[in-house]
């Protein structure tokens, strides 16, 4: 009796597939992926150095090499460091603020579907209205001060966290609560073994999309507030058209930002290393 002859899967884990490349002698995914990441930031390197040498050379442009080194000079000073620790702290705390505000109004409204109907044009009012536009009235209110930040951080950045959760328990299946009422679950257990994991997904993508925003309004209040941090030396670098510096301190925010993506993708993925979405990469 003769068996079927199976056809390999077109689809394996990341070892499999490595493993297969090493046979065939093709170049490993992971090394064509970094190759070609290492070619875009040639290539964006490449365009910005010529705008700076051609349309760009009017306004003072620098190129590459200029933002370089004068990001190695500010790199030696305490003031840099200092600015960019502001930044940080005062994004981290109004996100903190976020999340302890968020997470529990989203579990309270997704638990409910009656909640949900009914808080619906309030959260969708909510999350269009640009924090920025009641800067004048905030600093009314607080000032050029940290307070001033993490009130713009906490109404821009809550929604995300509030929608999110709010979805994610109001789409847990009905025979998991089923579940929970037979086994006579607590609220507490049922909340750490039943919600929570099927919860965690979509938090995530709230709270990454809160992160982004939190480091964003910390920037911007600083900017248009005057207080302490990146974007108040990125005004002063601005008044005094010293654009080589403005370039660097833009340049540094966007690597904050990809730094705190970075990290909330980590924490995913150690968080949630069990979801299908985590183990097939799908969490980057």
């Amino acid at each position: 009796m003769t068996g079927a002859k199976t056809e390999p899967s077109v689809t394996g884990t990341k070892t499999e597939r490595a493993a297969a490349d090493a046979r065939s002698g093709a170049v490993p995914t992971g090394v064509r992926r970094l190759v070609n990441r290492l070619l875009a930031v040639l290539v964006a390197l490449v365009v910005w150095h010529l705008f700076a040498l051609g349309p760009g050379a009017s306004s003072d442009f620098p190129t590459p090499l200029e933002s370089f080194r004068t990001a190695i000079d500010l790199a030696g000073t305490g003031t840099y460091w200092s600015n960019i620790a502001t930044s940080v702290e005062t994004a981290l705390l109004g996100l903190a603020l976020a999340v302890l505000v968020g997470l529990p109004v989203g579990l309270l409204i997704g638990a409910n579907e009656h909640a949900r109907r009914s808080t619906q044009l309030l959260l969708d009012f909510g999350r269009t209205v640009p924090a920025i536009a009641l800067l004048p009235l905030f600093l009314l209110l607080f000032g050029a001060t940290r307070e001033l930040g993490l009130v713009l951080i906490l109404v821009s950045a809550v929604w995300p966290v509030i929608i999110q959760t709010s979805y994610a328990v109001g789409e847990i299946s009905p025979q998991l609560r089923r579940v929970g009422r037979a086994y006579h679950l607590t609220r507490w257990h049922l909340l750490r073994h039943l919600i929570a994991p099927s919860m965690f997904p979509f938090v995530f993508v709230g709270l990454r999309i809160a992160a982004t925003l939190s480091l964003l309004m910390a920037i911007s209040s600083e900017f248009l507030g005057g207080s302490d941090g990146l974007g108040y030396v990125l005004l002063q670098a601005m008044q005094i058209n010293d654009t080589e510096r403005a370039f660097v301190y833009s340049f540094t925010a966007a690597t904050l930002g990809l730094l705190l993506n970075l990290v909330f993708v980590l924490l995913q993925r150690r968080v949630l290393w069990w979801h299908p979405s985590v183990r097939k990469g799908g969490a980057a």
